[in-house]
């Protein structure tokens, strides 16, 4: 069983020229409304595979909320375990895309900083050995701590997807099977201004605290497998034509889990979740951007190991 917890936004995107400077205002081409938060887009992608995640997570007593339960619904999760804040509104990603398929993202978090550790630990009862935990950091950093801990506690396996950088996280990282971070996150995290220059460096950074995977994707260049005692393994992804990268890493995320909690090895899983992220990267929005299973093992197909 796989069970995610995190973050559900309504996301409001706009896609521009260029991204404005300071105090400069730009018009928009187009823009667009659709749901999305770290965690319900992650665990959208890895229900795409199949995989029925338990999902946890917290939206705000209002029509948004409504609409996010609904969506995740239409995509086959449960939504059983998403609990209603009284306190705040629903959160709000604001997401500008520029014409070279660049993004930025500004996250209110909203009713997902409501989501506590008792609200996690209660409906993660379930959880057996057998399981993974997959998190970002779009909800407390306490409770995906806490999640994380308990997950130890029962045997499972954790998965950290450390996004947005936010306070201390080596407390979190001890308690991490699988890290998988983008470059901009590894280089800050590890304190170092290239990774491509300081692999090893970053290598020690992240496994002083037991992880046991460290994936670091970067882009059209593709991502980077770190095992602890192991080698450097480097996937290339296919060549596209991007259109919004913002779908990307949640795709890549949701796959990767998606193959590693079916049994699918390292490597397996490494090389969908390369494809699923790329071919995320061909059409505009984030859920309406995942690419089918059927398309993803296409492309595998035609890919030489």
């Amino acid at each position: 069983m796989l069970w995610i917890v995190g973050s559900c936004n309504v996301d409001l995107t706009v896609n521009v020229e260029s991204f404005p400077a300071a105090g400069e205002t730009v018009l928009a081409r187009e823009s667009s409304l659709s749901i999305g938060g770290k965690g319900a887009n992650q665990a959208v992608a890895a229900a795409l595979w199949n995989v029925k995640p338990r999902f946890i997570g917290c939206v705000g007593n209002d029509p948004w909320g409504k609409r996010v339960c609904q969506e995740l619904s239409r995509y086959g999760l449960d939504v059983s375990l998403i609990t209603v804040s009284e306190s705040h509104p629903t959160g709000i990603a604001w997401i500008e895309i520029d014409e070279k398929g660049n993004n930025r993202i500004t996250v209110a978090a909203g009713a997902n900083f409501d989501l506590s550790a008792d609200q996690v630990l209660g409906n993660l009862a379930g959880l057996t050995s057998r399981d993974y935990l997959l998190s970002q950091l779009e909800i407390p950093l306490q409770t995906v701590e806490s999640a994380f801990e308990y997950a130890k506690d029962k045997g499972a396996k954790t998965l950290l997807n450390p996004s947005p950088c936010v306070g201390r996280l080596n407390r979190l990282f001890s308690l991490t099977d699988y890290l998988v971070l983008n470059e901009r996150e590894c280089c800050k995290l590890a304190a170092v201004s290239s990774f491509f220059d300081e692999k090893e460096k970053v290598k020690s950074f992240f496994f002083q605290w037991g992880i046991s995977v460290l994936v670091v994707t970067t882009g059209p260049s593709g991502a980077f497998v770190f095992e602890q005692g192991g080698s450097i393994n480097h996937i290339l992804p296919p060549a596209v034509q991007v259109v919004d990268s913002s779908g990307a890493g949640d795709a890549f995320l949701g796959t990767f889990a998606a193959w590693i909690e079916s049994g699918k090895t390292l490597e397996e899983a490494l090389r969908a979740a390369t494809v699923s992220g790329s071919l995320a990267c061909t059409r505009r929005g984030t859920m309406s951007s995942f690419p089918q299973a059927q398309d993803v093992l296409l492309q595998l197909s035609k890919t030489p190991l």
